[in-house]
């Protein structure tokens, strides 16, 4: 009895999922285009090539990341950006926020280095690609308004115009301006120009066809709210 009972335990097997590598990377450019103006265009494509299958459970999923980090940094705290099996086109937007993710300085050329992460869960290595080396060079996303007004002689082509400022260009902007007594009326103009200016349409909403002019209830210093989603603004007294 001992002896049958004994040869007809079986070991188990242990599987384990484990990923093999994450293939070659290729880019379309190594010297991407940056600009405001432009950063809804791709500024480049990354062509993934050849990664080799999970091995283990034929059922387990792959993840697949671009990171993005600053040249000679092994990748210390990198940006990531969703990629997939064949790779990833990153937009000039999507970038240039990956390079302020990086605390990289606006205007100033420099390089970063890119790979691709391969993995199936957080207590699992992962893999990597090749190293690409970009040239890059990050460009500032504050975008303004600005606020003639009797304060100023309603001169919006002046240098000394008030400003309100957008750092993340979301449309909406905040500014500080002083009034003197006697000179609280204001428009808010997209330019330095007249070619377009934002009136009071009642109830603080903005319109570019109203003809009243905006004001602040007494002299002094106020931050200016303006918030272009909602067209409506606020002014709070410092």
């Amino acid at each position: 009895m001992l002896l049958v009972i004994t040869s007809c335990k079986k070991d188990e097997t242990q599987t384990t999922a484990a990923i093999g590598n994450s293939g070659n990377i290729v880019a379309s450019t190594t010297t991407p285009p940056l600009a405001l103006a432009t950063e809804a265009n791709s500024a480049v494509t990354f062509n993934l090539s050849a990664p080799t299958p999970v091995t283990g459970y034929q059922s387990v999923a792959v993840t697949y990341t671009l990171q993005i980090g600053k040249k000679g940094s092994n990748f210390v705290v990198p940006q990531e950006v969703s990629a997939t099996v064949t790779g990833a086109t990153l937009t000039q937007n999507t970038l240039n926020d990956a390079l302020h993710g990086l605390k990289l300085a606006d205007g100033i050329s420099t390089q970063v280095e890119v790979r691709m992460k391969s993995s199936i869960a957080p207590n699992i290595d992962a893999a990597y690609s090749n190293v690409i080396t970009l040239t890059v060079t990050p460009y500032s996303k504050t975008v303004f308004l600005y606020v003639p007004g009797a304060y100023q002689g309603w001169d919006p082509t002046a240098e000394k115009v008030g400003t309100l400022a957008s750092p993340t260009n979301n449309k909406i902007y905040d500014g500080t301006i002083e009034f003197p007594a006697g000179k609280l009326e204001f428009k808010v103009t997209p330019k330095k120009n007249w070619d377009a200016a934002y009136g009071s349409a009642g109830g603080g909403k903005l319109s570019l066809t109203a003809g009243d002019n905006l004001t602040v209830p007494s002299a002094g210093f106020y931050n200016v709210h303006v918030d272009l989603n909602t067209f409506t603004y606020t002014v709070t007294k410092q």
